[in-house]
């Protein structure tokens, strides 16, 4: 790692309580703006989103193929799955159709993998497991922390416990 040092005004375990929420609603509110902007894409950039590298795994999560959060009832769901294979099906974009066909594919597989309740509660169960997971190891690295200081600061940062990351 180049650089292990993180400003303490940034570190969840000091800051106040009402420090911590109103960063983190500061940051939640950045994420929403951000997929706000990308729910507005293109049909090329739609495209682009579905078939770009890595696409394969980020794929796998038929709520982020459709951009709708996980408890966004299944009505809504269907919208927004109505929206995107018009906007990208192969017949609107006659410039590139192969693409445009395998991203209608993954957006069809996506929307019949909700369609059904049993595959959608398998997926709702994946994605709680993956949280509980990320705020467990979360929880974990936290833990792990360790404040120093520096000969001409006090308290300037953090650095991380050189066990868990290996350097």
């Amino acid at each position: 790692m180049a650089n292990c040092n993180v400003n303490l005004t940034m570190n969840p375990e000091i800051l106040p309580s009402s420090k911590k929420e109103e960063a983190f609603n500061e940051f939640y509110t950045e994420v929403k703006e951000i997929e706000k902007r990308d729910s507005v894409l293109t049909p090329k950039q739609q495209i682009d989103r579905l078939l770009r590298p890595g696409s394969t795994y980020f794929n796998l999560n038929p709520f982020e193929v459709l951009q709708v959060d996980s408890d966004v009832p299944l009505d809504e769901v269907k919208k927004k799955y109505k929206r995107l294979s018009i906007l990208v099906h192969p017949d609107k974009n006659q410039d590139d159709p192969d693409r445009a066909q395998q991203a209608f594919e993954i957006i069809n597989k996506a929307w019949k993998t909700l369609e059904n309740e049993e595959t959608r509660t398998k997926c709702l169960d994946v994605i709680e497991e993956a949280k509980a997971r990320t705020d467990h190891m979360v929880s974990f690295i936290r833990r792990t922390l360790f404040i120093y200081r520096m000969p001409s600061h006090k308290n300037i940062g953090v650095i991380y416990n050189r066990d868990i990351f290996n350097i």
